[in-house]
Order: C-alpha cells, then sequence, then structure tokens
C-alpha cells in the first residue's frame, strides 16, 4: 500500500473535519423534471454491475439520476472506482458505514497507514483494494466521501421519499428524524448509519410523515423487501461469487415503482430491475395504529 506522505496527511486531517462541516446532512433534492430517478443497493465495487442494470433501465445520462444508499466501498475488488463514480453528475450519494469507517480510520489515528497496511493485508473487512490505489487517488476519495451528506430527502410526482443506508429508528416520524440529523443527534446518525433493528424484528410499522424510505446495509438475497413504507434494496450482489448466497444480486428501482414489482422484478444476469411505474400519489405514510 502507498502511504500517505507526511504533509498529505496533514492536509488531510485538517481539510476533512472541514469539508464535513460545510456539507450538510441531510440534503433535500428537487424532483426530476427532465426524466427518471433510480436508486441502486450497496454496490462495494460492482460497479460493472451498476453499468449492466444503467443499460437495462435504459438509462440516460443527460436526464436521469442515479441514487445511492452508500456502501460503495470495502469487499469487492472494483471499489477504487469509487472516486469516478461519484463524479458523475447524475449520481447523487450519502454514506454508508464502510465510507464513515474510512474516514474514522484516517481522522482518529496518528498514524492510520500503520494499521490500514495490516488491515489490507489480510482484507479486514474487505479493505484490501486500498492497497490497489495512489496514495493521491485515495486522498480525492475521502475529499469526496467527506461532502457525503448521511440522508437525502427526494421530490418525486409521487411524493416524498427518504434515502438512508442503516434505518430510522423505530417509532421516529421523519421530521423528528431530519430535525436530530440536522442537529447532529450521534444516536440518530448512529441508526442512520448502521441500523438494522427494523428488518431483524421484521417490523412493519413504517415511517410516519414521508412517501416511501430506501435503505441499504442489509443484505436481501431472496430479493427487495417492504416493511410498511421502507424498502431494503441492498440484496448482496458482492456476494454473488459465494456457494452459500446464489440469490445475491444488485438491485435497482424507479424510485416511483409500483410495489407490487417488487414480486417480479426484470433480471439479467447479477442485476434486478424494478422499474414498472405507477404516477398514482403515494402520500405521507402514516403508521397503523
Amino acid at each position: 500500500m502507498e502511504r500517505l506522505a507526511p504533509d498529505q496527511l496533514r492536509e488531510l486531517r485538517a481539510e476533512l473535519p472541514a469539508i464535513a462541516a460545510q456539507s450538510p446532512r441531510l440534503v433535500r433534492v428537487a424532483a426530476n423534471q427532465l426524466g427518471r430517478d433510480f436508486i441502486v443497493g450497496d454496490i462495494h465495487g460492482t460497479f460493472d454491475d451498476v453499468w449492466a442494470a444503467m443499460k437495462l433501465a435504459g438509462f440516460e445520462r443527460t436526464r436521469d439520476r442515479l441514487f445511492s444508499v452508500g456502501d460503495l466501498v470495502d469487499r469487492g475488488a472494483g471499489s477504487g472506482r469509487a472516486g469516478r463514480f461519484l463524479a458523475q453528475p447524475y449520481v447523487f450519494a450519502i454514506q454508508g458505514n464502510h465510507e464513515a469507517d474510512l474516514l474514522d480510520l484516517h481522522l482518529s489515528h496518528d498514524d492510520p497507514d500503520e494499521g490500514l497496511e495490516v488491515l489490507t493485508r489480510i482484507n479486514f473487512n474487505g479493505i484490501g483494494w486500498l492497497a490497489e490505489i495512489s496514495a493521491a487517488d485515495r486522498v480525492e476519495l475521502l475529499k469526496s466521501i467527506a461532502k457525503l451528506p448521511i440522508a437525502m430527502e427526494v421530490s418525486t410526482a409521487r411524493g416524498t421519499v427518504g434515502i438512508v443506508h442503516g434505518e430510522v429508528p423505530r417509532g421516529m416520524d421523519w421530521s423528528t428524524f431530519a430535525a436530530n440529523l440536522e442537529r447532529g443527534d450521534p444516536a440518530t446518525i448512529d441508526s442512520c448509519l448502521t441500523g438494522r433493528t427494523r428488518l431483524k424484528t421484521n417490523d412493519t410499522r413504517g415511517v410516519p410523515g414521508i412517501g416511501r424510505v430506501f435503505a441499504g446495509h442489509t443484505p436481501q438475497f431472496a430479493g427487495a423487501k417492504r416493511l410498511g413504507n421502507c424498502y431494503a434494496i441492498d440484496t448482496g450482489s458482492v456476494f454473488k461469487d459465494l456457494a452459500d448466497r446464489p440469490g445475491a444480486a444488485l438491485t435497482v428501482a424507479n424510485l416511483a415503482f409500483q410495489t407490487i414489482s417488487l414480486a417480479t422484478p426484470r433480471s439479467q444476469d447479477n442485476v434486478r430491475l424494478l422499474d414498472e411505474f405507477s404516477d398514482e400519489p403515494f402520500g405521507d405514510y402514516a403508521a397503523p395504529r
């Protein structure tokens, strides 16, 4: 692994917190007046699958937009391409826990490369890819990641859609969640990055105050899953070569897709596409009483 020069590390440790401080934790995105909006589950370096999904969807780069639930890096050998992916004008991404951990590794250790050399050698948590890129490329990628918000709110013709990596805390409505994020509440941020209780407990209560919420983080090898108005779309693309994960694939969904198409996605090779469009408003969700 190419180590950071002392001056690179000094500059990086000064710049990353400043970049993060200037970047909102929650980004609100206006409706797309030109084309369609798609969202992709955890990529983990499988960018070839992303391009295949875009081709299957007939993605138009000058009109359509692609949102990401985070975890662009680690586990997959193509993780070093994340910087080029984030640079595309049609890409809108949030941080996943793997991006947050990568930033933390460079900010919380006096000599991050000392630990990273060991971690990359044993490929701990799939971080071996870091040894394949230059120090300069690593610096630029870290700066790009530091700009990413923790969550997004996107206006669509059918209603408002939320995007998180982990989960909105159970029992919390969207407006409270948004306010907590914006004031930097640690528990809400942690849930947003790492939470998976909703899926583990099969909690169908949903998130009141918003139309839909898309999340990743917890692989659903049987296909994307709905719980209330929450949609888990990490279907484990990076695990497709493992014998015990035969259902692993990359899921991409139109933000306005018909829920019924969860049962019949368009599939090709390692890609599942949910793009049966509906123009029926879903409005703001109200949790069952």
